[in-house]
């Protein structure tokens, strides 16, 4: 068992959903857990260290719902087209730790949750949580 492996084992165990499932993916261990935001939609986001990112770090990538294509944009719904969510600052794909990735993931989901709910109900509203906003993203 890598160091990593054991870490990571710790923090879950510690921090995040008691659901949180493990998955050894390649050389990649991959932990997925459930996020119920509080509009009620449900998201499942996996978790891995990507040693292939630049810089290498903690991923944090979508697995359900699907969401509009159009908005897998990091400027609109922050989350690029492979599913990877865009954690912002400078690295955007990755942060350093495992708890970072999970925390800024959990916020992303709320505000994507907003988005969905809002282009449900017929009242398209942007990400919110994003200060790069304009009036022509919402679709």
């Amino acid at each position: 068992m890598s160091k990593r492996f054991a870490k990571e084992q710790e923090q879950v165990s510690q921090y995040l959903p008691t659901s949180t499932r493990h998955h050894r993916l390649g050389s990649k261990d991959v932990w997925i857990f459930k996020k119920n935001t509080e509009v009620g939609v449900i998201f499942e986001i996996a978790l891995f260290y990507d040693p292939d990112e630049e810089p290498a770090g903690y991923c944090a990538q979508l697995i359900s719902p699907k969401i509009e294509d159009a908005w897998k944009n990091p400027h609109i719904g922050h989350i690029f087209g492979d599913g990877v969510i865009c954690l912002g600052g400078g690295s955007m794909r990755t942060r350093k730790t495992m708890m970072e990735s999970f925390s800024k993931s959990c916020l992303w989901a709320e505000g994507m949750a907003i988005m969905i709910q809002s282009h449900l109900a017929g009242r398209p509203s942007e990400f919110p949580f994003s200060i790069n906003n304009d009036a022509d993203e919402v679709e």
